[in-house]
């Protein structure tokens, strides 16, 4: 379930509640979600969408309870839309990703680290970016020099994720995804619904989160 750009590197390595998903599947949506707060999306990853493979994915998503208001967001804003258009859109959409993700918005926005959400004074690069840093180790991974973003980002935690859903045991699994992603990212899909309710990048985060916790309920059962 990957496309060409839906999904960029970003760690370079050395409809039920409960899902049904092979290893490689939850792998391949985990990267993603990853993909969908790494970066805005190009002209070209719209491209990719709007054609055949890229409404297969569409469909496969949309088939995930938890994740179809993602993909059907997708698919309403490229599939009848002329190639001409897709770049239009792809501003918009950059618009919305620096206004809530790179500080744009100013107080309106829903910073993508962990470390933003763990202490009262909202201050990046605190002990979970530390915690996500000895994680990438554990999988003998790094950031790649194009990502130019703090361990804590939410798009590493996710990218690592995908790479657990392969190797790592289902306990193992759980207690990651408890640690680096349930502890925080329903306050993130919070503040992105407070400072721009319509965006896309809000129904994403929703889509995260009923995504994650089904996930971890489906391993602990």
């Amino acid at each position: 379930m990957q496309t060409e750009n839906a999904a960029p590197d970003i760690v370079s390595t050395v409809g039920t509640t409960t899902l049904e998903l092979s290893g490689a599947e939850r792998a391949g949506i985990y990267r993603w979600l990853s993909g969908l707060f790494a970066q805005e999306p190009t002209f070209a990853t719209l491209r990719v969408y709007k054609a055949a493979d890229g409404m297969t994915l569409l469909d496969e998503l949309s088939a995930i309870e938890a994740l179809a208001p993602a993909a059907e967001a997708i698919r309403t804003r490229v599939s009848g839309a002329p190639h001409r258009d897709l770049k239009t859109i792809s501003l918009d959409l950059s618009g919305e990703f620096a206004r809530l993700f790179l500080g744009v918005g100013g107080r309106r926005s829903a910073p993508p680290y962990q470390s933003f959400y763990a202490g009262a004074d909202g201050r990046l690069m605190q002990q979970t970016a530390g915690a996500m840093q000895d994680e990438l180790q554990k999988i003998d991974a790094r950031l790649t020099k194009s990502f130019a973003e703090l361990p804590d980002h939410i798009s590493v935690q996710l990218a690592v994720m995908s790479e657990l859903a392969l190797t790592a045991s289902p306990a193992k699994q759980v207690d990651y995804l408890e640690h680096r992603l349930l502890d925080w990212i329903g306050a993130f899909r919070d503040r992105c619904h407070a400072a721009a309710p319509e965006s896309f990048y809000t129904v994403a985060a929703g889509a995260l989160v009923d995504f994650v916790r089904a996930d971890a309920a489906s391993l602990s059962a």
